[in-house]
């Protein structure tokens, strides 16, 4: 498959992480890949923190084939994510299209509930570890935790080892 070195983000249009968001993108930007955030509307989300971005494409206006990645945000918006059947869609699509999941914070519940993390490692927010096995990962302790072309991480504290991660996986 052809490399685009374009990474999508799935975020709630309020009160998404901060630092999730900013600091992966900005490692992102630095590695020379073009970032596009999606979300269920078009227009600005706004971060619980105060930090603001544009929504650019809908959820169903996404094509894996554009984009390397996809990264799934956390913060406490994105619990009204959680059982977005577009948003589990867009977690299976990516895998199933060879591409790079990646959920940080809460956002790993998303990928949780879409089924991917059946029978795989994945970390996460201590607080959210019941969703995960819920979705019937097997919770380990690490920061981030790489299963294949899975990525998770616990919240915003391992944002750039995160982002670090996901780049050396791509």
């Amino acid at each position: 498959m052809e490399k685009t070195n374009n990474i999508l983000y799935v975020l709630a249009n309020q009160n998404f992480q901060d630092e999730e968001y900013f600091e992966t993108k900005k490692i992102f930007t630095n590695a020379g890949y073009k970032t596009t955030v999606s979300s269920t509307s078009i227009g600005t989300a706004y971060g619980k923190l105060g930090g603001s971005t544009d929504m650019e494409i809908l959820f169903s206006e996404v094509d894996a084939l554009d984009y390397d990645a996809i990264v799934f945000i956390g913060g406490v918006g994105c619990i009204s994510l959680w059982d977005d059947w577009r948003t589990q869609g867009l977690a299976k699509l990516f895998l199933d299209n060879g591409k790079v999941v990646a959920g940080i914070g809460s956002g790993v519940v998303i990928m949780a509930n879409s089924g991917i993390l059946e029978n795989i490692e994945a970390t996460c927010l201590e607080a959210d570890e019941g969703h995960i096995r819920h979705g019937y990962a097997i919770v380990v302790s690490d920061d981030v935790v790489v299963s294949g072309n899975i990525i998770t991480a616990k919240g915003p504290e391992v944002a750039k080892n995160f982002a670090k991660t996901i780049l050396d996986n791509l």
